[in-house]
């Protein structure tokens, strides 16, 4: 759960809250992939992804950092992904935190 901090602003928290939702699913498609079952990107797209979703939750200035997986996404994945419109969404609104 994120707590409100002083100098906090509300799409920050929102972009915060988000980004714990993210990484659930991107833990499940994962899951899914060990169990055969999954549907988006390779494990190791999806471990790529985690970690970059992880920075970006640290780092929380897009001018300090640019993920790479919106590309990864667009170029190979399937353009009906609800995980990937999830990420590449989430990707929209972190843009957003300046």
């Amino acid at each position: 759960m994120v707590y409100n901090q002083p100098g906090r602003s509300d799409k920050t928290i929102e972009f915060l809250e988000m980004a714990e939702k993210i990484k659930i699913e991107v833990i499940k498609e994962i899951t899914a992939h060990n169990k055969g079952k999954g549907k988006d990107g390779n494990i190791t797209q999806l471990r790529k992804i985690l970690d970059e979703v992880k920075k970006m939750s640290t780092i929380l200035c897009p001018n300090n950092y640019t993920p790479s997986y919106p590309r990864i996404i667009v170029d190979s994945w399937d353009y009906n992904s609800k995980l990937g419109e999830l990420l590449l969404d989430f990707y929209e609104l972190y843009k957003k935190l300046n």
